[in-house]
């Protein structure tokens, strides 16, 4: 039995390994926090690890792993709108005794930024500012390389609207760079 054991663990970590950057980056990207992106990508490979023998040898396991990292990144998010933002601890108000739940910006956190050599500012701002359905259904395609229907099973929608999802973000992100770009030209013109 031990020796069944020890070849799924081999054949896990070999699968897992070309992945655990990119894992690690969608991670970030969906969750826009070090912390809380180490602790999907952590909780990802735990519960890809216990559930190994569901996975059907011979199909994409990449799209497997990252159905797994959305949906673990879309139960956080569902549990945080349950519950309050801030918690005052023992009727205390103080904001440093407080309870937050982690930081959504990127700019937040320059370590993981570097580390990860992320979008330009101006890119990854517009991204960030697109509404959530949007903004993973780019992440998944674009990002991550998803194809549409991995995107779909990932997301439980069906593959139409992932499409529509992506050709919307696309264009809410067009707009909202070329905004940036134009108000940035119209800065420079100015102090000239």
């Amino acid at each position: 039995m031990s020796f069944f054991l020890g070849s799924r663990r081999r054949q896990f970590e070999q699968m897992v390994r070309p992945l655990m950057k990119p894992l690690y980056q969608a991670a970030y990207r969906l969750a826009r926090q070090a912390e809380w992106a180490e602790d999907l990508t952590q909780d990802t490979l735990v519960r890809a690890y216990e559930r190994f023998h569901l996975f059907t040898p011979g199909t994409n396991f990449r799209a497997w792993l990252f159905t797994i990292l959305t949906n673990l990144y879309l139960n956080d998010c569902e549990r945080s709108r349950r519950r309050p933002t801030q918690v005052p601890i023992h009727g205390n108000t103080n904001s440093e005794e407080a309870w937050d739940f982690p930081s959504l910006r990127v700019e937040d956190d320059p370590e993981a930024a570097l580390l990860l050599g992320l979008l330009p500012e101006h890119l990854q701002s517009a991204l960030d500012a697109l509404p959530e359905e949007f903004r993973l259904a780019v992440i998944l395609v674009d990002m991550e390389d998803m194809s549409y229907q991995e995107a779909a099973d990932g997301l439980n929608i069906p593959v139409g609207t992932v499409r529509s999802r992506v050709s919307r973000g696309r264009a809410m992100l067009r707009q909202r760079v070329f905004h940036a770009l134009q108000q940035r030209l119209t800065t420079t013109e100015r102090g000239s």
